[in-house]
């Protein structure tokens, strides 16, 4: 299939607090979101490892959406489990335990199958394996990829590698600073298309997304919602489903495609952030997504 995408990443558990109440051992991890999400654009794809705990139940919203599970490694142990607290602005989570897991040597090796993956979305983890996963693709037409502060701090040259052979680079503000040393967001944007990326999206939280582009720039605000449940995982859902649009597209390289990825981006985040875990992201249906991306235009004219 020509709308395949490869989702490389962590698929974990998730114990969060915040206003709205606690939850503990729901599905979490970038590339569950990721791959929800993007299975309403494309056919994902998970490369990730599990333990022996977690059951049919964890794998029950993946297989809702059709996602393959096939590159989904169960090895004896724990599977990956983070806890975090969220202040009342959900803008920052404290985080109270990472437990790691059999997650701590994930080693993700491609089977030919995946190795032709026309898609790639790299998730959030070691950039090393990231790199180790760009060697294996052979000739993928599109590879997004996401990071965190923590990799700039501790593998800056592997992740500096990484957006030498990527598309699109997916960062948030705090780490678009600390990558380039350079304040003003466009500027470090510009930085980092010197470094051989194509796309730079600066994920903006509760102010939207910005691109940064030799086609040119652009900021979108996020869809407002009255109501925030849980802001985790919205990110890796604005990646997801940004990458699995720009897979269903026979051409997505040009300005007027990943403006509208973005869009897509915001609005698939805007229904995360309406339930802990992926319950909502996973329950929608097209007439939900097509609703809101003509609520969000709307917003967008004056």
């Amino acid at each position: 299939m020509n709308n395949e995408v490869l989702v490389v990443g962590s698929v974990a558990f998730d114990t969060i607090e915040n206003a709205n109440g606690r939850v503990k051992r729901v599905l979490g991890g970038a590339a569950s979101y990721a791959s929800v999400c993007a299975s309403y654009f494309a056919s994902p794809c998970v490369v990730a490892v599990v333990g022996t705990d977690f059951t049919d139940e964890d794998r029950a919203p993946f297989i809702k959406r059709k996602v393959n599970l096939a590159g989904l490694e169960v090895k004896k142990g724990k599977t990956f489990h983070w806890g975090g607290r969220y202040d009342k602005d959900f803008n920052t989570a404290v985080t109270q335990f990472t437990d790691l897991n059999v997650f701590q040597d994930f080693n993700p090796v491609l089977t030919e199958e995946q190795k032709n993956a026309k898609a790639v979305f790299l998730a959030n983890i070691d950039p090393e394996l990231q790199l180790s996963v760009l060697k294996q693709v052979k000739k993928p037409r599109l590879v997004a990829c996401d990071t965190m502060n923590y990799w700039i701090s501790s593998k800056k040259s592997a992740l500096l590698e990484v957006v030498k052979r990527i598309d699109i680079f997916f960062l948030n503000e705090t780490e678009a600073r600390q990558l380039t040393g350079e304040y003003n967001l466009i500027k470090a944007g510009r930085m980092l298309l010197e470094k051989g990326v194509k796309y730079v999206v600066i994920k903006l939280g509760s102010n939207g997304a910005m691109l940064v582009s030799k086609k040119g720039i652009a900021q979108l605000p996020p869809y407002i919602l009255e109501h925030v449940h849980d802001t985790t995982g919205a990110g890796d859902t604005f990646g997801g489903g940004f990458t699995g649009y720009l897979a269903s597209l026979k051409n997505w390289n040009s300005l007027s495609a990943i403006k509208r990825a973005m869009m897509i981006g915001n609005v698939m985040a805007s229904f995360t952030i309406e339930s802990f875990s992926v319950e909502r992201l996973a329950s929608l249906t097209q007439r939900d997504i097509n609703k809101r991306l003509k609520e969000y235009t709307s917003m967008l004219k004056f």
